[in-house]
């Protein structure tokens, strides 16, 4: 399969993201180079970045993605552009774990922003935005609710709440629901020496069980293995 290196503009962290794709002519069926005595629809720069950005979302990139990216090169450099950001940053995000998507603005364009936090790959604004949502919904299998949790501290509990934010420290990991980091009012499951987790999309509940402690005033449980989070998307 050849690859084929996307190009970037400079920015404040230079990342090469190679997209596999297969040159395929297109048929008579496609407007992309060639004529044809029929009627064709009309093809749009925004209608090519959607299609390919559901052909990335859905892995079909061996087909005719190749010749639509070189379509949007050499017709809309702006949307070419928004395609390219939004590859880049995804594989960042898939590798190392979702950002916020207010601190992607000095890197990356609002367009290819808006297509990460789609996909839930961004968080989806300022710190304690998913706080104002009711505590009680999405408490799947019973318990207590993310921010009642400081009242139990010392006891053990199952505990649930939407994934606000997330962090590392090593092999480390920290999950933030309901606030995200440093908002002292969050909840924090925290994962020792399990060296990462999957991907977890921000505002899925997470729910775990365990002793309730107290951090710097900041209510978490310590766990020692991330099959012990439950997630529900």
């Amino acid at each position: 399969m050849l690859a084929r290196t996307m190009r970037m503009r400079d920015r404040a962290f230079p990342i090469l993201i190679a997209v596999p794709m297969t040159v395929l002519l297109l048929t008579s069926c496609s407007s992309y180079g060639g004529g044809s005595n029929r009627s064709e629809p009309s093809i749009t720069c925004d209608g090519v970045l959607a299609t390919v950005v559901h052909r990335l979302r859905t892995d079909d990139t061996a087909g005719a993605i190749d010749s639509e990216l070189d379509w949007l090169g050499d017709n809309c450099s702006a949307a070419y552009d928004i395609f390219v950001d939004y590859v880049s940053t995804k594989g960042m995000a898939e590798q190392f774990g979702p950002d916020d998507c207010d601190s992607l603005t000095q890197y990356i364009g609002r367009e290819s922003i808006a297509l990460l936090r789609e996909d839930g790959l961004c968080s989806s604004g300022t710190s304690g935005s998913l706080a104002d949502a009711p505590a009680v919904e999405n408490q799947p299998g019973g318990g207590i609710a993310w921010n009642e949790a400081v009242g139990y501290a010392g006891t053990t509990q199952r505990v649930c709440g939407p994934l606000s934010g997330n962090g590392s420290s090593n092999d480390d990991v920290f999950l933030n629901l309901g606030r995200d980091y440093p908002d002292p009012e969050r909840f924090q499951i925290v994962l020792w020496d399990v060296g990462g987790v999957e991907p977890i999309s921000y505002g899925a509940t997470l729910c775990t069980s365990g002793q309730i402690t107290l951090y710097e005033g900041v209510a978490q449980i310590e766990l020692q293995s991330a099959s012990l989070v439950e997630i529900y998307e």
